[in-house]
């Protein structure tokens, strides 16, 4: 079965799906036959990289209710999230959304609780679960290869996600009212995801933000984060000046051995690295583009396609997922979790004081 797929918003994220739908076309998994956005050039660049798109839509809820699209995609910016999605859920249609649900925490939770009641399949984009480098750190974790994990260091920075460094319509990324938050929640939500998916639930947290730029959204915010395992582990998250520059360290200390891992967006790309230091003997540096390879090749994916973005392999589980009736996976019970971690993140920073998540 090939999988007609719709997808809302075409601005500068819209690249990176695009070409997953386009490779995706090409295994037969999914067509991408519905584009609606109320700039056509958006449309336009979308089929640029994923090509034709007979369907065109300037309203979202217009694609949600056409009958020839299957599942819908949801990349919109975060404010129209919640009114899209709930319809998604009304039409009884399976859906993919970008990250994060909506801007504020009540507004995610109405959302969860809509698309659980719906019982519709729901996938959101943590893509970086896909990222083969993070997946060997959940494998070290989960199997014990290495002992019980202890703690944990992750640093995100990148460049401000607005004006003439993307392609599109950006500069809402900076405004409270449309993204809801800056470096935490626009872009640091996927590392709380990453936490929770290795370590488990998160029980408290302590955070600190800054407004360095003069947004009225955060570009810095430090955390340190408790999780019902007994992990302890920090997240320092910035939107700096530095163009070109989006990066990912995690550093995950076991009970014998010490694990570095640096990730990009693109998958395979320079920046990328993985050092393992055990209790004896050399340190493994592992080539990223080797593991990558492997990885693809598990899941039987062509390994002679560019790793780009992750996406990829993120839409071809939901594709997967959706056709041969299983639950899409990070869904939106994950989603929740790292909210939970953000909005636990705000409070304390507002407060001066650690939040527990069983509180919110």
């Amino acid at each position: 079965m090939t999988l007609r797929l719709g997808i809302i918003g075409c601005g500068s994220i819209s690249r990176a799906h695009a070409i997953a739908f386009r490779l995706l076309g090409d295994d037969g998994l999914v067509r991408l036959v519905a584009a609606a956005d109320p700039d056509p050039a958006g449309i336009e660049r979308v089929e640029q990289i994923a090509g034709p798109v007979p369907i065109h839509h300037t309203d979202g809820h217009a694609l949600i209710a056409d009958p020839e699209v299957d599942a819908v995609v949801v990349v919109a910016p975060t404010r129209f999230h919640r009114d899209l999605i709930l319809a998604v859920a009304d039409a009884g249609k399976p859906l993919f959304t970008e990250k994060p649900l909506a801007p504020t925490f009540p507004v995610v939770t109405e959302i969860v609780d809509a698309v659980v009641r719906a019982g519709i399949p729901a996938q959101v984009g943590f893509q970086s679960r896909f990222h083969p480098i993070l997946r060997f750190l959940r494998d070290v974790v989960v199997d014990g290869r290495h002992g019980a994990p202890m703690g944990y260091v992750i640093r995100d920075d990148q460049f401000w996600p607005t004006g003439d460094v993307m392609d599109g319509h950006t500069s809402w990324r900076s405004q409270a009212a449309e993204a809801g938050g800056g470096a935490l929640l626009e872009h640091s939500i996927h590392s709380c995801d990453i936490a929770c998916w290795l370590f488990g639930p998160v029980t408290r947290v302590f955070a600190r933000t800054r407004h360095v730029f003069g947004y009225d959204v955060e570009d810095t915010a430090a955390l340190t984060i408790e999780h019902a395992s007994g992990v302890v582990g920090t997240l320092l998250t910035i939107f700096n000046g530095v163009v070109d520059r989006e990066e990912r360290r995690i550093e995950v200390f076991l009970e014998r051995a010490a694990i570095e891992a640096t990730t990009d967006f693109v998958v395979g790309a320079p920046e990328d690295s993985l050092l393992v230091k055990g209790v004896q003997g050399p340190p493994e540096r592992i080539d990223p583009v080797a593991l990558c390879r492997e990885t693809f090749t598990r899941d039987g994916v062509d390994v002679d396609r560019p790793f780009y973005v992750y996406q990829y392999l993120a839409h071809r589980a939901f594709a997967r997922a959706v056709t041969g009736g299983t639950a899409p996976t990070p869904g939106v019970a994950d989603a929740l979790a790292a909210h939970q971690v953000v909005e636990a993140a705000y409070r304390s920073a507002a407060s001066g004081a650690p939040v527990m998540v069983a509180d919110l």
